[in-house]
């Protein structure tokens, strides 16, 4: 019969990719954990693992035999914290934008969810990790299609068209045609080749896709931010990270479209620990009070989001 502490190592080796980091993880040692595995794969008959240099790759049988087993480990894991006053209190692991939690979760955060493991990414990577069960809630920028996980609204970002502090606006502001030509021919910088956010903000203000080719690709919204505010270009960005720039004069906001463009921001996690007391606890902890309303399934898309 096979031995929990195995299925826990097996677990632990899974989401750190490697034998040495689970190990430290478990504060056990290597050879221990490798017994561990050992001892897992002779039970179950074929490898979990391909060993690969630096690198341990699940096999499909390890990929199946982890769905299987981390959601039960990890209510375990939580019940015996919860048990032991926690002492030992098992950390959620929150999937989030950087820039987002960096301006919204670090200034209002009080550690009231617990103890807390962040990783960075965009929405679609962290849903896929919150349906692998190597996360357990996610702040989406999108509500996409996904069996299985529930969403709850957070709040609505808006987008703003922002340039430097001496960036003006010629065309008559009521004039779409005018002030569409106008913007294709200024220099822009975007957070992909493929322009996501000025893209979505472009199709809902002039109704077609943008003809422009940015100047600047860069990755980071706190980057376009400061590049921007040098005056190298232009850039649509998310209000809550650029409204107090604006106010203090270091960004202008050169253009508001007739109807606002806005994006809706969610918490993702599985229906499955739709009860887990701590990650509901952590859920609240994260929302507004006036946006704890009830959570919708996640199987139908609620638009392009910010991509």
């Amino acid at each position: 019969m096979a031995d929990f502490e195995w299925y826990r190592s097996f677990v632990a080796i899974y989401r750190a990719g490697s034998v040495s980091a689970a190990a430290a993880s478990r504060h056990l040692t290597q050879p221990a954990l490798s017994q561990h595995l050992a001892a897992l794969e002779a039970e179950v008959g074929e490898p979990l693992f391909h060993r690969r240099p630096r690198k341990m790759v699940p096999t499909e049988r390890g990929i199946a035999l982890y769905n299987q087993v981390a959601p039960a480990i990890d209510r375990l894991e939580r019940a015996t914290s919860e048990l032991r006053g926690g002492t030992r209190e098992a950390a959620i692991r929150l999937g989030s934008p950087l820039e987002y939690f960096k301006e919204r979760v670090v200034p209002t955060w009080t550690g009231e969810g617990g103890r807390l493991v962040v990783r960075f990414g965009p929405t679609a990577a962290l849903l896929d990790a919150l349906e692998a069960h190597l996360l357990d809630v996610v702040i989406a920028t999108q509500h996409l299609a996904r069996r299985g996980l529930l969403f709850i609204h957070l709040e609505t970002e808006f987008f703003w068209l922002v340039g430097g502090p001496e960036s003006t606006l010629s065309a008559d502001p009521s004039d779409l045609t005018a002030v569409r030509a106008e913007l294709e021919g200024r220099p822009w910088i975007s957070y992909g080749e493929d322009l996501p956010i000025i893209r979505r903000f472009w199709m809902e203000s002039f109704g077609e896709r943008p003809g422009i080719t940015p100047r600047m690709v860069v990755p980071d919204l706190h980057g376009i931010m400061g590049l921007v505010e040098r005056g190298v270009g232009l850039s649509v960005l998310p209000s809550y990270l650029v409204e107090k720039r604006v106010e203090a004069r270091r960004l202008t906001r050169i253009w508001s479209p007739p109807r606002p463009v806005q994006n809706e921001i969610w918490l993702a996690y599985r229906a499955a620990d739709r009860n887990d007391a701590v990650i509901s606890r952590f859920v609240q902890a994260l929302l507004p009070q006036s946006g704890r309303g009830a959570p919708q399934e996640g199987g139908a898309s609620a638009g392009e989001g910010r991509a």
